[in-house]
C-alpha cells in the first residue's frame, strides 16, 4: 500500500498495528505517520503496520508504491480508491466500462455492491490499474502511453 493512501482511511476508532498491536497516529496524513504501511482491500484498510514491524520487502513495497503514484499524479492523473467502477456517457446512454470489470463480476455473482463507486467520466478518459485503485487522466491530462 503507499502510504499516501493512508490520509484517505477516515474511521472512528483508533488504528492499531496488526502485528504488535501498537496505537497508529491519529492523524494518518501526519509527519508521525509517516513510515506507517498498510495493505487495502475492497477500498478499506486491511492491514496497518507501524515502521518496526514492517519487514524489508513490505517497505519496499511501499515505498515502489509511492514512486509509482508520484509519477502518475505529476503526468496529470487522479487517483481514485477501489472498488471503484469508471464508465463514459451515462447511467441512461452508458458509454464504455473503462475499470472496474472485475468490480462488475465479483457484483454479478455475490449480488453486492456494497461501498462501489460509480465515476462517470468524458469518452476519451484514459484509465490505468495501480495498486489500490485506478489513475484516472481526463482529457487533456494525459502523459504518453
Amino acid at each position: 500500500m503507499s502510504r499516501k493512501k493512508r490520509s484517505q482511511a477516515q474511521t472512528g476508532k483508533r488504528l492499531r498495528c496488526n502485528r504488535c498491536g501498537c496505537h497508529a497516529p491519529r492523524d494518518l496524513a501526519s509527519k508521525a505517520a509517516e513510515n506507517w504501511s498498510g495493505k487495502w482491500e475492497s477500498g478499506r484498510i486491511a492491514l496497518i503496520l507501524c515502521p518496526l514491524c514492517q519487514t524489508p520487502l513490505e517497505n519496499a513495497a511501499a515505498e515502489a508504491n509511492d514512486a509509482e503514484l508520484a509519477v502518475a499524479r505529476a503526468g496529470g492523473g487522479k487517483f481514485l480508491p477501489d472498488p471503484v467502477l469508471c464508465i463514459t456517457g451515462t447511467l441512461e446512454d452508458p458509454g464504455t466500462v473503462l475499470y472496474g470489470r472485475d468490480h462488475l463480476q465479483r457484483i454479478s455473482v455475490a449480488g453486492q455492491a456494497e461501498n462501489l463507486a460509480l465515476v462517470q467520466l468524458p469518452a476519451d478518459t484514459w484509465c490505468v490499474p495501480i495498486v489500490g485503485g485506478v489513475m484516472v487522466y481526463l482529457p487533456g491530462q494525459r502523459t504518453a502511453r
